[in-house]
């Protein structure tokens, strides 16, 4: 969580020379428009370890695609299955 907050305020910073906003209008940083500090302090309040609410990707789990490979070969599912390869 750490190195996702670290790597979103140097993204930023690259526009805002200055530092980050306290807070922006709230709207624009649901949008993702705008950067601020409220939003970091919102994903820590939330214990937003993947930081959705800063913009991250959710990262996917290796034991569901694991279990899924094997739930589609036991129903016969082939197309599907190649999905997961």
């Amino acid at each position: 969580m750490k190195q996702k907050i670290k790597k979103y305020i140097t993204k930023w910073e690259l526009v805002y020379k200055d530092g980050l906003p306290d807070h922006s209008p709230v709207r624009i940083e649901d949008l993702g428009k705008a950067p601020s500090y409220r939003l970091i302090c919102k994903a820590l309040l939330k214990n937003d370890f993947q930081c959705e609410t800063l913009g991250f990707n959710r990262e996917k789990s290796i034991v569901y695609d694991s279990i899924k490979k094997e739930e589609l070969k036991n129903r016969g599912v082939i197309n599907q299955l190649n999905l997961f390869l």
